[in-house]
């Protein structure tokens, strides 16, 4: 073996080493993620559409358990326990049972938008709200798996990949068995592999063939979801930051796009690019009998400075050019994320990293780009508003 090549495995057993290390630390004491999520009284109703007071009536009657107390007497919810509260009191947040879920690719050519970021935050946000959703990434880097404690080099032997269902070369076809459970009781994952590379070169190959080949190739994340679309109320799409067959595949499949695009001017100009090739390509998937249509498209600005001009330059230039695409709110670069992703983990999960200020100005910031988010994608559904026991309601 080469010099070269020495050099590189043993920078990778490095680097391995110290990631494992680090866990150890951040998810001590078994090397895995768990939660340590819990809300207040005032907090759990909002989660579930309800007041504090509507809650404590229907545990005084006995409909719902009483919640559990610290030692300092305050009363606390889990995510285990919104979701059975949901349950007893006929709270159902996500898309009725005839419905698809919703398929939305976190989509742009460029690293370093905060693609995977957003993906993950996105996907915590929703779960909080009661939506089950389903993370497929894409993406050989991986990042948005290693955020859900799942290493990629740990499935190199596992035949029940996304990479083998989505090679020609596999004779695996069974979608449903590439899903796997994270820390999150609403949230399962298709995690990407080392093997995810392999499959765009299969994929790839299917262009000498033509036809059929090159049809079956472009549809497969497709036909895969399409097995698993009544399980879940949204499915995220992390894809490969680059067009090639992995990335029609995602364009193929989505039905709607949430473009992230920093408020800085090489970002800008390069989104212009990838608006231009995004249309080339549906033509080019259209052209081989696959025909998309998004049920919407939104940009959001990712990592945004106020107090730097030009990026307020660049957002004012942005909301003349995206006009109705763009979302109202743009995501505030906050060090806060930044320590959370340094240790596998979203805002949602973390607690403050500074000030308990600082932490919820970031929180509340995200909250309200993701609402904009929620809400286009309740309007997919014919089914929008939320259905709920009347009896428990405010006045319950």
């Amino acid at each position: 073996m080469s010099f070269t090549v020495n050099t590189l495995r043993n920078v990778t057993t490095a680097c391995q080493q110290m990631r494992d290390h680090i866990k150890t630390i951040v998810f001590r004491p078994d090397n895995h993620k768990t939660l340590d999520i819990s809300f207040g009284p005032t907090v759990a109703a909002e989660l579930i559409g309800r007041t504090p007071e509507a809650l404590a009536k229907a545990e005084a009657k006995g409909r719902l358990p009483q919640p559990k107390q610290q030692a300092n007497g305050r009363r606390y919810y889990t995510l285990e326990d919104l979701t059975h509260i949901r349950e007893a009191l006929g709270i159902h947040v996500g898309k009725q049972p005839d419905e698809d879920a919703v398929v939305l690719a976190v989509q742009n050519f460029k690293g370093g938008v905060g693609k995977s970021t957003i993906t993950k935050h996105l996907a915590d946000y929703l779960a909080l709200h009661g939506y089950r959703v389903l993370v497929i990434d894409c993406d050989p880097q991986a990042s948005t798996t290693t955020m859900f404690d799942i290493q990629p080099e740990t499935l190199i032997d596992d035949e029940q990949t996304l990479g083998a269902f989505l090679s020609p070369r596999s004779t695996f076809s069974d979608f449903s068995q590439t899903i796997r459970d994270t820390p999150w009781p609403t949230i399962k994952i298709v995690p990407s592999s080392l093997g995810l590379q392999d499959a765009e070169w299969d994929l790839t190959a299917t262009l000498r063939e033509g036809g059929q080949a090159v049809r079956e190739g472009l549809q497969a994340l497709r036909i895969g979801i399409a097995s698993v679309t009544k399980d879940f109320d949204v499915i995220l799409l992390d894809p490969p930051p680059a067009m090639g067959f992995l990335g029609l595949n995602v364009m193929a499949a989505a039905t709607g796009l949430l473009i992230p695009v920093p408020a800085r001017q090489l970002d800008y100009l390069s989104t212009i690019h990838f608006m231009d090739t995004i249309a080339d390509n549906i033509e080019i998937l259209e052209e081989n009998g696959t025909p998309v249509d998004y049920g919407f498209i939104r940009v959001v600005c990712s990592a945004f400075s106020p107090s730097k001009p030009g990026e307020n330059d660049m957002w004012r230039i942005m909301q003349a050019t995206y006009a109705g695409l763009l979302l109202g709110q743009p995501i505030l670069a906050s060090e806060e994320i930044k320590n959370a992703t340094q240790a596998f983990r979203s805002i949602y999960e973390s607690k403050p990293s500074a000030s308990h200020q600082t932490y919820t100005r970031c929180r509340d910031n995200l909250d309200a780009v993701f609402a904009e988010v929620e809400q286009q994608i309740r309007q997919q559904w014919p089914s929008t508003s939320l259905t709920a026991d009347s009896s428990v309601g405010v006045a319950a």
